[in-house]
């Protein structure tokens, strides 16, 4: 293909959802007027570009590195990881890195499991979980009452999008739907991350332009759901996506409230983004800052915002004050540019077999009990420290 547009597009996808949860984290979990008194204005001028801005002081921050993203980026580069090594989508193979993820976190990168969802964890820590990972996902779904629609799967789908930029439409939303499913199994879950793929693909190739084509989209993969899986899809109340899927306003979306991680609320505040930058009412910038002000699940839903608004603005147009000051961004780059050779986006060669980043220990080897231990334990003496320093050192 080799198409610079098509190209800048899936970079700004993935770089774009990168840098949403990088931003995210600044402000997850605080309500809105917490993040204004933490940051002194319900419109900061957040920067990664040192001296960057500081993560306010407390102890869900602390325990996270300045400049870098969280989780929700970590399992996106899980699945980059995989199709690098297998050159196509394998749900397996991603399940095993993910339970890897779980106990030893992101090797390549020598980054500790932080961040670890509910829904994620108590799936893949489910015996079963490696060798049937959808089926073990479906189980727990289905044993806590089939209500949990939570947003881990959604996070990182952003790959998918890029992945199938030369395959169909509807080749898309079977491979969103199936790769959502190893952790995931709600029918609201698997329209969200087909929508979301599904959109970033056709972003990335200049087919939309307009709302009106947004909404053809999602249509479409609504008409999808109903076609291919019938029974899950007779469980979905139309009223209630369209409550969230055209929100016209953050604040109807309620982003900071005991139910802050469901799947809808991300999904919603990443169209509303979308459609903001669309029509010219907000920059990227502008609209994620708007976005991680609201807290809540701030760098999810930053995070799939950033993939949709990345794939339309592309790679150029990302803030600078942010692109150029990511923690890791040269490394994850070239996972990138690696990533768009192997789906035929770009020229070029790509040898998975000597690139020892896609090994499952990210060519570092594993850490031991005792290691790990030692590292968590360097954890807590950071949290007891950021405690001291708020109580003014007594």
């Amino acid at each position: 293909m080799n198409d610079p547009k098509i190209l800048d597009r899936a970079e700004g996808a993935l770089f774009g959802s990168a840098l949403g949860d990088a931003i995210g984290i600044y402000t997850e979990f605080m309500t809105e007027a917490q993040a204004v008194e933490a940051y002194g204005s319900s419109s900061p001028n957040f920067t990664l570009i040192p001296p960057d801005t500081k993560l306010h002081n407390d102890t869900h921050r602390c325990r996270f590195e300045s400049r870098a993203w969280t989780d929700d980026t970590d399992h996106t580069i899980l699945m980059m990881l995989s199709y690098l090594r297998l050159r196509e989508l394998s749900p397996t193979d991603f399940a095993i890195r993910l339970h890897s993820w779980c106990t030893q976190g992101l090797r390549v990168l020598d980054r500790l499991p932080m961040g670890l969802g509910k829904t994620v964890g108590s799936v893949v820590f489910s015996p079963s979980y490696t060798s049937n990972p959808a089926k073990t996902a479906l189980t727990y779904w289905d044993e806590n009452g089939r209500k949990l629609a939570a947003n881990g799967s959604l996070m990182r789908t952003t790959p998918i999008g890029v992945i199938c930029i030369q395959k169909t439409e509807q080749e898309t939303f079977a491979a969103a739907i199936s790769m959502g499913a190893v952790t995931h199994a709600d029918p609201r879950c698997a329209l969200s991350v087909a929508i979301v793929s599904a959109l970033v693909r056709s972003l990335c190739l200049g087919e939309i332009t307009d709302t009106a084509q947004v909404r053809d989209l999602m249509e479409r993969v609504w008409d999808y759901m109903h076609r291919t899986k019938p029974e899950h899809a007779a469980m979905l109340d139309r009223a209630e996506f369209d409550r969230h899927a055209y929100a016209e306003s953050l604040a109807d979306l309620v982003l900071c409230d005991r139910s802050m991680g469901y799947v809808y609320k991300c999904l919603g505040a990443a169209l509303w983004c979308l459609r903001q930058v669309l029509t010219r009412q907000h920059t990227f910038r502008s609209a994620m800052t708007t976005l991680v002000m609201c807290g809540g699940d701030a760098d999810t839903n930053g995070a799939v915002a950033g993939a949709l608004m990345g794939a339309l603005c592309g790679y150029e147009y990302l803030p600078k004050e942010w692109r150029d000051g990511m923690r890791h961004a040269e490394w994850f780059r070239a996972k990138v540019l690696a990533l768009c050779c192997v789906a035929g986006l770009r020229d070029g060669v790509y040898d998975s077999e000597s690139d020892a980043d896609t090994a499952l220990d990210g060519g570092k080897g594993f850490l031991t009990e005792e290691e790990m231990k030692k590292r968590e334990m360097g954890i807590m003496e950071k949290m007891l420290l950021s405690e001291k320093e708020r109580r003014g050192g007594r």
